[in-house]
């Protein structure tokens, strides 16, 4: 059981450091209220999905990204279709889902995971906890008089990134941990018992067993070709590739904590 909470610590924490990264950075080199402005209504969602689509971040480094587009004035509706769409494929991914399983299943993968996000954030913004208050830190157009020096202006970057983690530290201890029972619990071939499954079934097993599970876009793909190979339908393949990457338990408990229940189950 320790060595599953640490072998999903060691995982999770560089991938989260890098969105922390990412995400002060943004902060630091965005100007105030540019996202705001860009990440708003039905063209920030589409905005937010076609930017994510391509960045390497898995689904714990897109948390402190995903909730610093929320605080930096992004709609809820963009924030969420972000935090769906970008951890699901990634250049990286792409391209080694192009030489594994070849071009129209990789160029699939991009799609549905555009699909998802849109849908998901359109859901979002109809829909969503819209009864939860506006994000405090709201970005304020500075003077342009104001040059503050760039000592300075990196110690708000860090400060912005550790408040970040700072406000969803306890649902990844939360999600560690659970997800660590659930990875000590589950045998590590259980994927491999779903080779000899079919259609619905198949998917819905699939679906079942890598919603709670951290499993990287891109590390998750030989497992896929594995399964394919061995004879999982490639229907139950593209829902290990999606579903997999897209959440876990850190993730989730995150956006609870961040969007609100209706969100979360969005």
């Amino acid at each position: 059981m320790l060595q599953a909470v640490w072998n999903i610590l060691v995982q999770l924490s560089a991938w989260l450091l890098l969105g922390a990264v990412v995400a002060g950075l943004m902060h630091l080199l965005v100007p105030a209220g540019r996202l705001k402005r860009l990440l708003q209504g039905r063209g920030g969602l589409l905005a937010s999905v076609i930017v994510g689509i391509p960045l390497p971040l898995c689904s714990c480094s897109v948390i402190p990204v995903g909730i610093g587009l929320r605080k930096e004035g992004a709609s809820r509706g963009a924030s969420i279709g972000f935090l769906i769409s970008t951890p699901q494929t990634g250049v990286d991914s792409i391209l080694v889902s192009g030489s594994l399983l070849g071009w129209p299943f990789a160029v699939f993968k991009v799609f549905a995971a555009l699909i998802m996000g849109l849908i998901g954030g359109g859901l979002t913004q109809l829909l969503g906890d819209h009864t939860l208050s506006e994000p405090e830190n709201n970005p304020v157009a500075k003077p342009a008089s104001e040059n503050p020096p760039l000592t300075s202006r990196l110690m708000d970057a860090v400060a912005h990134s550790t408040e970040l983690i700072r406000s969803i530290w306890r649902w990844l201890v939360i999600g560690i941990l659970v997800s660590a029972v659930i990875t000590w619990l589950m045998p590590a071939n259980q994927l491999n018992s779903l080779a000899g499954a079919s259609g619905v079934v198949a998917m819905l097993l699939t679906l079942a067993i890598s919603l709670p599970l951290y499993v990287c876009a891109t590390a998750s793909l030989p497992i896929a070709a594995a399964l394919v190979s061995a004879g999982l339908p490639a229907g139950a393949a593209i829902v290990f590739l999606m579903a997999g990457p897209a959440t876990n338990l850190a993730t989730l408990g995150a956006v609870y904590g961040t969007f609100g229940k209706k969100t979360t189950g969005i």
